[in-house]
């Protein structure tokens, strides 16, 4: 569809928004163009640097763009959306998208960062413990049976999980129940198949504790750090989830929890079926907080024994699953707790920490030099610092 604005006039719009200058009668313009626009007659620019470059740095504005927080500008998802799609437009539309690329922001030069400073991202690996005290290293093990423990089959898959397979062996009644125990480092995730054929994704930095057979009462776990979970229906058996603020009730159901000891409160997100949620500070004192069950779409938040719902997009809180960082008015703390457990790094400031939040999403398959790129956009600064073979992420 042909547009009733001159091909000048929308590369000035979009000079002025990736610099934040439009007005509101060009902000008007600039939409009516977008969503009147025919994308697939858009032409690539000869001379541009790269599609993922360019999205990248169209992503970083939007970021900066909306970086002062909630108090000073509030944007809903989606404003957020529709910005980040026209957005993608300008990367096959504008060949002004080549000269805001060499053209550094008045006053901030962007720092580049050298290959030998660069960091990998999280990849697949975990430590095994099994009952006996033997740890396997999951991402060093080659792939089918690592053991067996009384009558489960432990196997490692090609595609990097875990899976418990119970074998059909006569059950002794009086046999004391064993523990496994899987541990993911920082910079490592892994996937597990329990003896129920439930699901778990752990996280960078998590611990699952869970019995190598689940007996005929419940199947309880216990989680330190983040997981999420498909669980397999069974009524007459449901499926706990112990950590040291609260206690999670499942019967069957898909739902994330994030319990890291460093973080001040236990999020509770579910996605599908239903989930009761018992603060530790409320088991066994009727005074406390009543057990809440969750709706798909809601989430627990347990801060200093005290637990509130709310109704929430899922996306923030599940995309680690689906390897993407998603930040939606995430506090810079927050967004560098995240890299840190991902690229095992530590974070130091350099001062005070800088009142700055983040929108955006971005693969966790970038490296950390990739990723801090598009967040420096936001006004700040960072540095990678290897020493004594530790990395350290420097803020300032």
């Amino acid at each position: 569809m042909a547009s009733k604005f001159s091909s000048a006039y929308i590369k000035e719009l979009a000079y002025k928004w990736e610099r934040g200058l439009l007005t509101e009668s060009e902000k008007a313009d600039f939409e009516a163009w977008y969503n009147n626009h025919d994308d697939e007659s858009a032409e690539l620019p000869t001379n541009y640097d790269g599609e993922e470059v360019i999205q990248d740095r169209l992503l970083s504005r939007l970021m900066s763009h909306m970086h002062a927080g909630p108090s000073e500008k509030k944007y809903n998802r989606s404003r957020v959306i529709s910005m980040i799609a026209a957005a993608s437009v300008l990367l096959v539309m504008l060949s002004i998208g080549a000269y805001f690329y060499r053209k550094e922001s008045a006053g901030f030069k962007q720092e580049r960062m050298a290959a030998s400073e660069d960091i990998d991202p999280g990849s697949n690996k975990a430590i095994l413990t099994l009952a006996d005290g033997r740890k396997i290293n999951l991402d060093m093990a080659t792939d089918g049976a690592l053991a067996e423990e009384k009558g489960i089959k432990i196997s490692k898959t090609a595609d990097g999980q875990i899976v418990y397979e119970v074998m059909p062996t006569p059950k002794n009644g009086s046999e004391a129940i064993s523990y496994n125990t899987i541990e993911t480092p920082k910079g490592g995730q892994y996937k597990i198949v329990l003896p129920d054929s439930s699901r778990v994704w752990l996280n960078a930095a998590s611990v699952l504790k869970y019995p190598t057979n689940f007996d005929n009462k419940n199947r309880t776990v216990e989680l330190k750090g983040e997981a999420y979970f498909e669980i397999s229906s069974d009524k007459q058996r449901p499926f706990l989830v112990k950590n040291d603020r609260q206690l999670t009730q499942v019967l069957g159901t898909q739902f994330n929890i994030s319990a890291y000891a460093e973080e001040e409160t236990v999020k509770t997100t579910l996605v599908e079926g239903a989930v009761r949620v018992i603060p530790s500070s409320s088991i066994g004192n009727k005074a406390g907080n009543l057990p809440t069950i969750l709706s798909p779409g809601e989430q627990s938040t347990v801060l200093n024994g005290e637990m509130s719902i709310a109704k929430v997009d899922l996306t923030p809180y599940i995309s680690w699953k689906k390897g993407v960082f998603y930040f939606d008015e995430t506090r810079l703390a927050d967004a560098m707790r995240q890299l840190s457990r991902w690229y095992d790094v530590e974070v130091v400031y350099s001062g005070k920490v800088p009142d700055t939040y983040f929108y955006g999403e971005i693969s966790r398959a970038k490296t950390l030099s990739a990723v801090l790129k598009i967040l420096q956009e936001g006004g700040v600064r960072f540095k990678i610092e290897k020493a004594a073979g530790k990395n350290k992420l420097i803020v300032y």
